[in-house]
Order: structure tokens, then C-alpha cells, then sequence
């Protein structure tokens, strides 16, 4: 390297055209592709170099932001259509009156409705039993199946002397929304019977409140 260097600028000093010059020289006319090239050839170790640090701040940026952002509401969705969380999310904080900018409403529906398989009740468990549940939707048979291990509140409880307002669907531990629910409007869920039951271990319970009241409407 160091000769190399040396030799340009013997030759430079001998009025021989340096490739610098040369480069310089064109530049102007070269196209977006050769200049990648050139650049990438002599300087690939400072590009991969400031790659990597642009990189790891947008990594720490994004940790830094999820480790920061208050969660207002876990919502899980089993067989749900994942492509309409957004959807429910945003639709829930415009009821809630919740503004993005001070927490988020996050909805999973990634869990299949897999009529009891490993996969889908290894997940459940596993969220539930972290306390990453704060309402449950899911079929009659994950409902009955959680409900009969004394894993969700006790639906009176949580809506008080509101659950009379809403008659029949309100169950001993959970609800069962009427038919053309909002989820069924808009096709978030497949299945005939729609349940929704706070866990026992939510975290926003408050919240997980208004949310099955906003289920109910």
C-alpha cells in the first residue's frame, strides 16, 4: 500500500496522470453504478464500517423506542386475521380516546386456530402465563378449556353493575359477542361463536374493561 502510494507520487512528480486525477476528471460523467464501484473498490472498508454503525444506531433507536412506549392493551386473537390487527388497534384507541402519542394498543392474531394443536397452546400458555394477555378472543373451545383452569376474571366483577346492560352475552368468565359483532363485520375472526375473557394475570385491567365494553357495543 505504502509503495503504491509512493509510486503515485513519483509519478505525479514525473507529470505522469495519477488515476486520482483521472478519476477527478470524470467523475462528473460517470454513471450512479461506476461510482459504486469506484467507491466500493478503494473505500469498501469505511463504507462497511459506517454501515455497521448506521445499523446499530437504528437497532438501538428501535429498542430505545419499544423499551419506552407504554402499552396500553395487549389484545390476542386467536385465529384472527393478523392483516386487521392494525385495524382493531387503531379502531379501539379512537373509542378509548387513547393518543398514539402517549402508549399503543397491541394486537397479536398470529396464534392459529388450530382446534387445540402443540403449537397454538404452547403460545397461549406461554403469554398468558407471562402476564402478555390482557383479553383473550378466541372459539367456545379455548374458552372453555381456560375457563374451566379458573384462568380468566370473573366477568360481573369487571363490568359491575354495567354487565345487566348487556343481558345474555355476559358469561361467569368472559362474554360472548351477539351475532354481526364488530369482529365479524369485519371479518377478523372465522369462527361461528366469538369469545372474549380478560386472564387472570393482565396487567391493564382497567383498559381490558373498556375493551370488552367496546366489543359488546
Amino acid at each position: 500500500m505504502e509503495e503504491t502510494r509512493k509510486d503515485k507520487r513519483e509519478d505525479s512528480g514525473n507529470g505522469v496522470l495519477r488515476e486520482e486525477d483521472i478519476v477527478k476528471a470524470t467523475w462528473g460523467t460517470m454513471s450512479a453504478g461506476k461510482k459504486i464501484e469506484y467507491l466500493w473498490m478503494y473505500y469498501k472498508g469505511w463504507l462497511a464500517g459506517i454501515v455497521c454503525v448506521a445499523l446499530a444506531v437504528c437497532l438501538g433507536a428501535t429498542m430505545y423506542k419499544g423499551r419506552h412506549t407504554a402499552v396500553f392493551l395487549n389484545v390476542i386473537v386467536v385465529g384472527g386475521d393478523n392483516l386487521k390487527a392494525e385495524w382493531l388497534a387503531e379502531a379501539f384507541s379512537q373509542y378509548a380516546d387513547i393518543d398514539g402519542k402517549d402508549g399503543i394498543v397491541r394486537v397479536r392474531a398470529n396464534i392459529p386456530d388450530d382446534g387445540g394443536g402443540m403449537t397454538s397452546k404452547t403460545a397461549l400458555t406461554t403469554l398468558m402465563g407471562a402476564g402478555a394477555v390482557d383479553v383473550l378472543i378466541c372459539p367456545e373451545r379455548v374458552y372453555e378449556e381456560y375457563g374451566s383452569q379458573d384462568g380468566f376474571q370473573d366477568m360481573g366483577e369487571v363490568l359491575g353493575e354495567r354487565a345487566g346492560d348487556y343481558g345474555e352475552a355476559v358469561l361467569d368468565y368472559g362474554v360472548c359477542l351477539k351475532d354481526g359483532n364488530i369482529l365479524e363485520q369485519e371479518e377478523m375472526v372465522a369462527y361461528e361463536k366469538v369469545y372474549a375473557a380478560l386472564p387472570v394475570n393482565g396487567q391493564n385491567q382497567e383498559t381490558a374493561a373498556c375493551f370488552i365494553e367496546y366489543l359488546l357495543q
